[in-house]
């Protein structure tokens, strides 16, 4: 079913597709990854985390949901500062990274 525009949406999508510097290895990134989780929880709005690895293209993408785009947009803005996300970003090279929000298009889909 398609979302229409009217419809208040139930959560925001938070969409980051990223690389990690030269040199720094898978084990190092997960080795970081349950701090921010941790701190995510604890966030304002926040619905579910996934980190996926597309080893062909060694591309990581985290998928976020927020209960809506202000709550994704205060919590991007409060990781700047946070010392349990600042060990991950420190690996990422934030130059190849993309970073989108979006409102659900349509009804999700499940099998």
């Amino acid at each position: 079913m398609i979302v229409t525009e009217e419809r208040q949406p139930d959560r925001m999508l938070e969409l980051v597709v990223f690389t990690l510097k030269y040199g720094v290895t898978r084990e190092q990134l997960l080795g970081t990854v349950d701090a921010v989780s941790a701190w995510a929880r604890s966030q304002p709005g926040f619905i579910s985390r996934d980190l996926s690895h597309n080893a062909e293209q060694d591309k990581w993408i985290e998928v976020v949901y927020w209960a809506s785009l202000h709550d994704a947009e205060a919590a991007a803005k409060a990781s700047e500062g946070s010392a349990r996300c600042a060990p991950m970003f420190a690996l990422i090279d934030m130059e190849s990274a993309l970073f989108l929000h979006g409102i659900p298009a349509i009804t999700p889909v499940h099998a």
